[in-house]
């Protein structure tokens, strides 16, 4: 009882000036919408890039490990600082961390869009997702302090479904961008967008801190940090190295190693860092579990189904956008009615029916062939999406409605961190099984009807789809429709490894 009514205390005293009940004041709607506006914008960049990787490779010229790091640097600033992160939010407060995050991922964006050359954009990036990685949990954990009971469900709600419109909004943005402007328009559009939620998170957002703030252990931080690090670079390169290679074994041993010393140094502490008598409730560990698995499966799916659409049905960056709107509707859609359906139902039925939903959105992918037309895509793409929102809305709440307040940063940190990681280990997993399944088919494909085409332009086929649409255009016309028969074909075997 002494504790319960001393959490009672402390959740009071992080809302200053808020009202507890399940009325939603003016008040905190404006500190929600400066937070969905920010998260969106986060959201927005993590599918963004994606489009505008080939022209990239037009204006910039780099080499294919540095076109990787374009993308990869961010992912891995940003995965590696999460956990700290939502820490330093939690001792000195996290509307601070939140104006410091913002403003640390416009000034990166800044950076990326006026830079012309590989290596300063790839520092760019690094940049943002420092900012990322201070600015998300403090997101959720800003929610979590100024609301409560049903009201906090529903707020989640709405930002786990702007977080999900986004994420599914980027190609379709890019594409515009791209389409109008130079490259660089798609990170100076964070600009204005950083001011804004700088202005609104100053006037709109409640400070909020942990009433005993927790140490902030270099040493946990220090093998965390560490550990993250390699593990998160093993997944990067393996779509170059590939699984077996000496530099991803040694990566994530090195990873496993030391993420077990933090976890025995941690477990000794009478303040840890990372309180991993947490995962021993089964809400909390479930609802962990569950954001890994749709974000493994949408990053995944999402990173290969958007070549298909790309370099298999020749649709341009904007029709790509287009395709992967069911996504951000079907994500609202489920997010918005999640908190309802919990409470009827239970959060463990709903999670589970999203992730029934999601198993269909693969179940549709399993009828794609090349010829294929928007219907199984969009189809495919609306049962996942809608299955995410119910997943990620009520997972979210689960999280932090399980910890005690003055570890609601570190928690949301950890919350953002296993959904950046299970992306990552998605495109790893599923994008080199996909691969491997492409290189088999069409090695069986340049060994006949492709056996006359030149060494270098084999060896760009049998590589990847992207290296194959770039030369079939150089060849000659009567092997020109034969190549890319074969490499369709293949791509789709690849995409479909599972089915």
């Amino acid at each position: 009882m002494t504790f319960l009514a001393s959490r009672a205390r402390s959740q009071q005293a992080n809302r200053p000036g808020i009202d507890a009940g399940d009325g939603i004041t003016k008040r905190q709607w404006l500190a929600l919408g400066v937070t969905c506006f920010t998260v969106l914008l986060i959201s927005l960049d993590q599918t963004v890039l994606n489009v505008a990787l080939p022209t990239l490779v037009k204006e910039l010229h780099p080499s294919s490990s540095g076109l990787q790091w374009i993308a990869d640097s961010y992912t891995l600033t940003n995965a590696v600082l999460l956990l700290f992160g939502g820490a330093l939010g939690d001792r000195f407060g996290r509307r601070r961390l939140f104006l410091i995050g913002v403003a640390v991922f416009g000034a990166g964006s800044l950076a990326c869009a006026v830079v012309h050359s590989t290596g300063p954009l790839i520092g760019a990036r690094a940049v943002m997702g420092v900012g990322a990685a201070l600015l998300m949990p403090a997101t959720l954990s800003i929610i979590a302090a100024t609301f409560s009971g049903h009201s906090r469900a529903r707020a989640i709600g709405i930002w786990a479904g702007v977080g999900g419109i986004g994420t599914a909004a980027g190609p379709l943005l890019g594409g515009w961008l791209l389409q109008h402007f130079w490259w660089g328009s798609v990170f100076l559009i964070n600009v204005p967008v950083a001011v804004l939620a700088i202005i609104g998170g100053i006037f709109a957002v409640t400070e909020s801190r942990a009433l005993r703030p927790p140490s902030l252990d270099p040493v946990g931080v220090v093998l965390s940090s560490f550990g993250l690090t390699a593990l998160t670079y093993g997944f990067i390169v393996t779509s170059t190295y590939g699984w077996s290679s000496g530099v991803v074994v040694t990566s994530l041993t090195v990873a496993a190693a030391v993420l077990i010393a933090f976890v025995v140094w941690d477990s000794k502490r009478s303040s840890p860092f990372l309180d991993l008598q947490l995962f021993s409730n089964r809400t909390f560990s479930s609802a962990l579990g569950a954001v890994t698995a749709v974000f493994f499966v949408m990053f995944g799916v999402s990173y290969l189904v958007s070549q298909y659409i790309q370099f298999v049905q020749g649709v341009d960056p904007f029709g790509v956008g287009i395709r992967f709107l069911p996504s951000a509707v079907g994500n609202l859609l489920g997010s918005n009615v999640a908190a309802r359906l919990t409470r009827r139902f239970g959060l463990r039925s709903i999670m589970l029916a999203g992730m029934a939903l999601v198993t269909g959105g693969l179940v549709s992918l399993a009828t794609l062939t090349a010829a294929s037309g928007f219907l199984p895509v969009g189809l495919a793409f609306g049962l996942i999406g809608l299955g995410m929102g119910l997943v990620m809305a009520p997972a979210s709440n689960a999280i932090v409605g399980t910890l005690p307040p003055d570890k609601v940063g570190a928690g949301s940190g950890l919350r953002a961190m296993v959904q950046l990681l299970g992306g990552a280990l998605g495109v790893a997993i599923i994008g080199s099984l996909a691969t491997n399944k492409y290189r088999s088919e069409i090695k069986t494909a340049l060994a006949g009807p492709l056996s006359h085409v030149s060494s270098s332009a084999q060896q760009a086929i049998g590589n990847q789809i992207g290296g194959a649409v770039a030369v079939k255009g150089t060849l000659p016309a009567d092997l020109r429709q034969t190549t890319t028969d074969a490499v369709n074909h293949a791509f789709v075997s690849g995409l479909l490894w599972w089915a």
